[in-house]
């Protein structure tokens, strides 16, 4: 009876999730959570930065996700950032200033958290060469940020980093650029995004954040996957959108379902596999 209470005890320590301080800026300690894979590892790794508006959400909410990508053998590393706008809104009301300053700050977060994972990448279990970076809503905005950074100029210590891509591959859920000239050529990630057509916060195509009025404090345009898909091809870029007719901003939850088109996406990516940038069109679930 000791022994299989022992193996019990072994075997949900090793599945069992790691708190990882990254970095402590100020009042505020930053962690990660680490999910190691509970099958056969196949060498993968991803960073997820999770959503919330810039001020609410934490890296718990985003265990079904891990514990999903965690059963098919991926490295999930699921990170804490500032929440800049914590007891406030990324609405239309909050000047653009501040909106801007919301995002940069997660973007600086998110830029140390994965220059941790780098660098510590032989303790951690990642394989650097296959490792990708996925968001959700304000986390997915994050991502692009970071990748496509209209800051790196500004702050070259930091994203000098960066200046060679350092993912494989990412993961877009309901995400958007804030500037689309920030995408070249020679930066582009193979993305898979997702996104619904009906988004009422993060624009599906070209259009302002939240719909704000034109004469609203927190007008801000921001370039959603339909955008990016549409410069993927005319570029001839690898990238693959899900457009969700219909669908409004739910769709950046859909990590919580999609595990066999991400899981696809991401073995093709690392197989090397030629992808094509295509919009893959379907219904909105029903709610």
């Amino acid at each position: 009876m000791r022994w299989i209470f022992i193996l019990m005890l072994f075997t949900y320590s090793a599945q069992a999730q790691k708190k990882i301080t990254y970095a402590v800026k100020g009042k505020d300690t930053l962690y990660l959570d680490h999910y190691e894979p509970t099958t056969k590892p196949n060498g993968m790794s991803i960073m997820f930065v999770h959503g919330g508006g810039f001020n609410s959400g934490n890296p718990g909410g985003q265990k079904p996700f891990a514990e999903g990508m965690r059963k098919r053998g991926y490295n999930v590393f699921v990170i804490s950032y500032r929440l800049y706008l914590k007891g406030g809104s990324f609405g239309c009301n909050t000047a653009t200033p501040v909106k801007l300053k919301a995002v940069s700050t997660a973007v600086e977060d998110a830029a140390d958290a994965a220059k941790y994972i780098i660098v510590n990448a032989s303790g951690l279990g990642v394989d650097t060469s296959k490792f990708f970076i996925s968001g959700s809503s304000a986390g997915a905005e994050t991502i692009l940020q970071l990748m496509y950074n209209p800051w790196a100029a500004t702050d070259k210590a930091r994203y000098g980093y960066f200046a060679t891509p350092r993912f494989k591959g990412a993961l877009v859920f309901a995400g958007a650029l804030i500037d689309i000239n920030t995408l070249r050529q020679d930066n582009w990630v193979p993305m898979l995004l997702m996104h619904g057509t009906k988004d009422q916060l993060v624009p599906y195509g070209t259009a302002v954040h939240h719909y704000c009025n034109a004469n609203s404090d927190g007008w801000l345009i921001m370039f959603g996957g339909k955008t990016i898909l549409e410069q993927a091809r005319q570029w001839n870029k690898p990238a693959i959108l899900y457009t969700y007719t219909g669908g409004g901003h739910e769709v950046a939850n859909f990590m919580f379902r999609e595990f066999d088109k991400i899981d696809a996406f991401m073995q093709d990516v690392v197989k090397g596999k030629e992808i094509k940038p295509e919009d893959i069109v379907l219904n909105a679930p029903v709610k």
